[in-house]
């Protein structure tokens, strides 16, 4: 994956960078190719990729930002409009995989081109549906109801058993790898001796199930630290809260215990189970080719 090139601008490693303004929490910009004169870029300094995963700080900190530079651009550019564009995923354009906002000051005969459907995308009676469908769903949301302000001491002892969780986590790989490889030595080694595939087989098995669990302790531990990371940057997370998907993405809502690509091609999971399949599936083909 390349890097991100907003956070590169963060880091201040970026020389052809254009800053117009910067705080603790913000940075706008000029983009690489302005589509009006004064067309600026506002970023969190915090690498999220899409609005619905930025925290209540950095949502504020900025759209505080945005209105600041709308000001500036007004006053310093006197244009005749402005459009403030935010676009999340592919298939709404979105070019950079760090949250920016558009601040695109118009005028009349600019090159500018926004164009909406000439007809409603749903008929008022699906409209009065689709918008039943939102309510709800804004309704059952925690981040609707106002939190609790956490006070540092509460976020810190928030913090503290979320690290529990991970550290707990972190142990249990490390102890399915060490319950595994006296299990895989017998079985290998008694297969080895005996000529008896089935028990190399069951090797296999066994290295498989606790690779499937140590995966799974893996998934646990990256979601566990994107709570931790939300919760320490201020995110939309009741005080005390021990869901990992309050800091999932928008698609990923439940709990899903199956391990997810990533997670199998992990440096503690692959390197560690494959060579040990491996070993199961040249040991039965030795068994069973009668050496």
């Amino acid at each position: 994956m390349d890097e991100c090139a907003f956070c590169r601008i963060v880091r201040g490693e970026d020389p052809d960078a254009i800053v117009l303004y910067e705080d603790d929490e913000t940075i706008a910009l000029v983009p690489l190719e302005p589509a009006t004169r004064g067309h600026t870029l506002v970023i969190p300094k915090t690498h999220v990729s899409r609005v619905w995963d930025l925290g209540r700080e950095d949502a504020a900190a900025v759209m505080s930002t945005v209105v600041t530079v709308a000001e500036a651009l007004r006053h310093s550019l006197h244009p005749q409009g402005l459009n403030v564009i935010q676009s999340n995923g592919a298939a709404a354009s979105q070019t950079v995989d760090h949250v920016h906002v558009h601040l695109v000051p118009r005028w009349r005969r600019d090159n500018m081109v926004l164009r909406w459907p000439r007809k409603a995308a749903e008929s008022r009676d699906k409209q009065h549906v689709t918008a039943a469908t939102i309510r709800d769903q804004l309704e059952s949301m925690p981040s609707m109801a106002p939190l609790p302000v956490s006070s540092p001491e509460d976020r810190r002892q928030h913090l503290g058993f979320i690290q529990g969780v991970i550290s707990r986590m972190a142990s249990a790989s490390a102890s399915a790898k060490t319950w595994l490889l006296p299990i895989m030595i017998a079985a290998y080694g008694y297969a080895f001796v005996q000529h008896s595939w089935p028990i190399a087989a069951l090797g296999i098995a066994a290295v498989a199930v606790f690779a499937l669990l140590d995966a799974n302790y893996l998934k646990q531990e990256r979601s566990f630290r994107a709570l931790y990371d939300q919760v320490a940057r201020g995110g939309s997370v009741p005080p005390f809260s021990m869901n990992p998907t309050l800091a999932a993405p928008a698609d990923r809502t439940k709990v899903n215990y199956w391990p997810d690509p990533q997670d199998w091609k992990s440096w503690a999971i692959a390197p560690f189970y494959l060579p040990l399949l491996l070993v199961g599936g040249v040991l039965v083909t030795y068994i069973l080719s009668g050496c």
